[in-house]
């Protein structure tokens, strides 16, 4: 839908994009027009904002008429080039696909390139702010977010990381990325909804796997179960193996086994005879110490994990697998192992309409992560388009952490007032034919400023 929309109105969207590249590359200061001052209270949301209301929206015809109201410029950080240029122009691309649906003559989006670097990202920043920006967008990595926010932060420039690191979070510093803390919360707590008292981990070793245990620990424990095993391997997926043996304790459980059918020899009886050649068989070890195992990994090395967990005795068919976002992906929906497993990621229907158009409109895959761009962009548009707020008041911080939210792409979240985000989120399970949502996500915040992740 979007494509013969895009291309029915190419030559005005390549009039803004036009603007936007050159803006980018000029790194000079920019003016703005007189302010109107409508008010001098940071008005709030008074309700939920749907930012994807714009998305897919019918067919409207090309304002080609100069516009002379006042330019809001929004500066977007991505590494362009470098390791990471692939992801950054798939996410510039999405953004500028919600810049497009909102349809807004005022908005000039200015692409910064970061490179994913440090100093770069410090640099970056300065020429958004020289370049007049009101807010800006990214950057990508953790590290990176911190440096354009240390220069943008005391000139009180707001901006919207891509990063889902709580740390580099700060007043109005936001971050919009998608947090392993909050997916791990959700998940425990609904697995913990169904009976489970008994909980394991398989852990990437590094930071990701460092804040997926803190934060399993934390959850496990508020919600009255207990953990019985816990195990971390490295990432090389040839040294995966002695983890998930040591994790399934399973040379003492094929130990057991052979002591008891020792035994039940020994007795030099039919019966026991009997049940010990079934056991030999059956080569039936004693169940693992736990009835539900997370494994926080994603890609090709959740996929040689997988089917080690039955390999050494940790049966799926009695053992719940619980997984995070890194999950939300198809390419693991063939798993044997992981059929009927469980991850905390929003409701699929949107995400998946978006990367549908996005393949449709640029020819190419995108990221799952472009979503978090897409609907920064659209929530930057839907802010700007109250115009009976003050220009100052606009990004205010009062406005963007709104305690009512907003209704992106992927569902409903809100910013906190300490720059982390809180988003309602599905459990999904993993089928073959897709994900089923088995425990759909909220569709509003609690009231009086509590968090869902409050137990």
């Amino acid at each position: 839908m979007l494509a013969s929309r895009f291309f029915h109105h190419c030559r005005a969207l390549g009039a803004i994009l036009l603007l936007v590249f050159v803006a980018a590359c000029a790194s000079e200061p920019g003016t703005n027009a007189p302010r109107t001052r409508t008010s001098d209270v940071p008005p709030r949301p008074d309700k939920q904002l749907d930012l994807s209301q714009d998305a897919g929206v019918p067919e409207r015809e090309a304002v080609l008429a100069p516009d002379t109201r006042e330019k809001i410029r929004i500066a977007i950080l991505l590494p362009l080039t470098g390791p990471e240029a692939q992801t950054g122009n798939a996410l510039l691309k999405a953004a500028t696909m919600a810049l497009f649906d909102a349809y807004d003559p005022r908005l000039v989006l200015l692409p910064f390139d970061t490179k994913a670097d440090y100093a770069t990202s410090e640099a970056a920043a300065r020429k958004a702010a020289e370049a007049g920006a009101s807010i800006v967008l990214g950057p990508l990595l953790g590290a990176n977010v911190k440096a354009a926010g240390d220069i943008l932060g005391p000139m009180g420039i707001p901006m919207i990381g891509f990063s889902n690191d709580q740390s580099v979070a700060a007043p109005g510093r936001y971050i919009i990325g998608f947090i392993p803390e909050e997916e791990v919360d959700r998940v425990v707590d609904f697995a913990v909804g169904t009976g489970i008292r008994r909980f394991a981990a398989l852990l990437p070793e590094g930071l990701y796997g460092n804040r997926v245990r803190t934060a399993f620990g934390d959850s496990v424990a508020d919600s009255g179960a207990r953990i019985t095993a816990m195990e971390s391997y490295p990432p090389d997926s040839d040294q995966v193996f002695e983890p998930v043996k040591r994790l399934g304790n399973y040379e003492e459980r094929q130990k057991a086994l052979r002591d008891e059918i020792r035994f039940l020899r020994s007795l030099d009886d039919d019966m026991t005879n009997e049940v010990a050649d079934r056991l030999e068989k059956a080569e039936a070890l004693e169940p693992v110490p736990f009835d539900a195992v997370i494994v926080p990994e994603g890609g090709e090395l959740l996929r040689t994990l997988a089917p080690l967990l039955p390999y050494y005795e940790i049966d799926p068919n009695k053992v719940k697998l619980l997984g995070t976002g890194l999950w939300n992906d198809e390419s693991i929906l063939r798993e044997p192992p992981l059929q009927n497993a469980w991850f905390a990621a929003p409701m699929p229907d949107k995400p998946a309409a978006f990367l549908a158009r996005f393949r449709e409109t640029y020819g190419e895959d995108a990221p799952r992560i472009a979503t978090i761009a897409y609907d920064a962009m659209a929530l930057v548009s839907a802010l700007a388009r109250d115009e009976d707020v003050a220009p100052k008041y606009r990004f205010s911080n009062e406005r963007l952490s709104s305690p009512y939210g907003f209704v992106g792409i992927d569902g409903l979240f809100r910013f906190l007032g300490d720059g982390t985000n809180e988003r309602a989120l599905a459990i999904l399970e993993v089928h073959q034919k897709g994900f089923k949502v088995v425990d759909a996500a909220p569709t509003a915040f609690p009231s009086f400023g509590y968090s869902l992740r409050s137990h």
